[in-house]
């Protein structure tokens, strides 16, 4: 808990600090978009693959600084088949995360509409697992995501974007860390 304490004081103080540094200069710009998600578990030399709906909920306070705040959810149920000692098992898996997110962007180029972008974060995440017959699972616990890609201006008030991502798991039973690779929209109003 000091760790999600610290990590959220030391993003609220950045982001007063650049917001009233450049709030002369730049237009608040809050946005709401819509991801796909991929999403690359490592589980006990197991790797189950998810496939997700994101949305987002976010605001520019600066060219170059942003925060959102995330919800991810798979799709019902993705089946996996493990191999343990020799049987197979036949077990589906899904997830759901929520979180914050801090962006920084780097535009390349005075007119040129594209910008690199870092992330970082922390988002709680639960996943649920069925082994059949009749075992049912599910961990919750926290995931501090970062990552990096890109974000391209379409029009004045639509971008697209693409990130790559690792989450470290805290406390999360099996569950070591996760690649998550999305591709999204944003609308900016």
């Amino acid at each position: 808990m000091k760790k999600i304490t610290f990590f959220l004081t030391s993003a609220f103080f950045s982001l007063s600090v650049i917001s009233s540094a450049s709030a002369d200069n730049y237009k608040y710009r809050p946005y709401v978009g819509i991801d796909y998600v991929k999403d690359k578990v490592s589980i006990d030399h197991f790797k189950p693959e998810h496939h997700a709906l994101g949305l987002r909920i976010g605001t520019d306070y600066t060219r170059y600084f942003g925060t959102e705040v995330f919800f991810t959810q798979s799709n019902a149920f993705n089946e996996n088949r493990r191999v343990r000692q020799g049987e197979h098992l036949r077990l589906k898996t899904s997830y759901r995360s929520y979180g914050l997110d801090v962006l920084a962007y780097l535009p390349l180029g005075c007119e040129v509409p594209f910008s690199l972008a870092a992330t970082a974060g922390i988002g709680e995440y639960t996943y649920r697992e069925r082994m059949y017959p009749n075992k049912h699972h599910e961990e919750h616990g926290y995931g501090y995501r970062f990552g990096g890609g890109f974000r391209y201006m379409i029009s004045q008030n639509w971008f697209i974007r693409g990130l790559a991502r690792y989450v470290k798991f805290d406390r999360l039973g099996d569950y070591d860390d996760a690649m998550e690779y999305t591709a999204g929209v944003d609308y900016h109003f």
